[in-house]
């Protein structure tokens, strides 16, 4: 379960994909009609990922992720884009997006995208708390070997 933040300048468009989020049991935390507000709610929400539509009125989403991505650069972007936005989706990725889900959205594409973003964060924190573990036992042993030294000199 994800906290998201949805912008894109449709009500259909932001409608739907909060449908689909709940539907997978995500938390929809906030929603933006535009780059600028999405800017401004993502310091406020800081939300887990952040779905984001290339055109839109005021600021357009390359600016949005650049915004976003200045202030957090381990923020987590999906572009929603159409087919013929390709050279605008290759520099939202250049900007720090993590991925794009092409127009029309479907409940598996978006979910899929929606799991490989958040799951390669879930591996990088399991993989912290491994070492730590590891870290941990490795203190561990030393000191059992320190208090066994300390043992046999006696």
């Amino acid at each position: 379960m994800a906290r998201i933040m949805i912008v894109d300048d449709t009500l259909f468009m932001r409608t739907l994909i909060k449908s689909i989020l709940k539907t997978a049991g995500h938390i929809v935390v906030a929603e933006a009609k535009d780059g600028e507000e999405a800017c401004r709610k993502y310091m406020m929400f800081k939300p887990d990922l952040v779905t984001m539509d290339i055109t839109m009125q005021g600021m357009n989403g390359l600016d949005a992720v650049k915004c976003i991505t200045d202030h957090d650069k381990n923020a987590r972007i999906i572009m929603i884009s159409a087919m013929s936005q390709k050279n605008m989706v290759i520099k939202a990725l250049k900007n720090g997006a993590k991925h794009f889900v092409i127009k029309p959205i479907t409940v598996e594409k978006l979910i899929a995208v929606i799991n490989e973003v958040m799951g390669k964060q879930a591996e990088t924190s399991i993989a912290i708390e491994d070492f730590k573990e590891i870290k941990n036992s490795i203190e561990e042993m030393k000191r059992a070997i320190s208090e066994f030294d300390a043992a046999e000199k006696l």
